[in-house]
């Protein structure tokens, strides 16, 4: 199933993909997707630990690690906020509880987190970022990752900017109800 909602005005989109969806898929951001599709076990969801630095050779300072500390409302502490982004944004997460965040005003992104960690699926954020007071287009995948294997406890996520890909062609949203 693919679940997607648009926030206008910035036209920014949230789909949430099936977590098989095949790496390709992802364009510029499919090789960052493998890394992570790589330390499935047993078709497992990989826990944040089964990472190492030199994993993401290249994606370093497009990366980040949103840590879940609460579920129920959804909370998640920044673990690791890449330094590309920091210059890109203006401003480094790291350590901020998403519910400080400047990125928490941005309508859509909350919910979106949620169908990650509540349903395991990959998230997709692509559009505009507003929330820091600067502007620019970006792809966001985020991967939701579990220690147990299924209970996801963070979402490794990587930005890709002035890239917007192309996810025509997949299933089109189920009908509520």
């Amino acid at each position: 199933m693919v679940d997607e909602a648009t926030w206008p005005p910035q036209g920014r989109r949230f789909i949430a993909l099936p977590r098989d969806t095949p790496p390709e898929r992802f364009g510029p951001l499919a090789g960052f997707v493998e890394i992570w599709r790589g330390k499935w076990r047993d078709g497992r969801l990989p826990g944040w630990s089964a990472f190492d630095f030199y994993d993401f050779t290249g994606w370093h300072g497009y990366v980040y690690v949103d840590e879940v500390v609460s579920r129920d409302p959804l909370d998640m502490r920044c673990r690791l906020w890449g330094s590309r982004l920091v210059d890109l944004l203006g401003h480094d997460e790291t350590g901020t509880l998403f519910s400080r965040s400047p990125a928490a005003a941005e309508p859509g992104l909350r919910e979106a987190n949620e169908r990650i960690v509540h349903a395991g699926m990959i998230g997709v954020n692509i559009g505009r970022a507003t929330s820091y007071g600067r502007q620019f287009v970006f792809t966001v995948v985020k991967l939701p990752c579990a220690e147990d294997g299924e209970t996801v406890d963070a979402i490794l996520g990587c930005n890709q900017p002035d890239a917007l890909i192309d996810l025509s062609g997949l299933n089109p949203p189920e009908p509520a109800g």
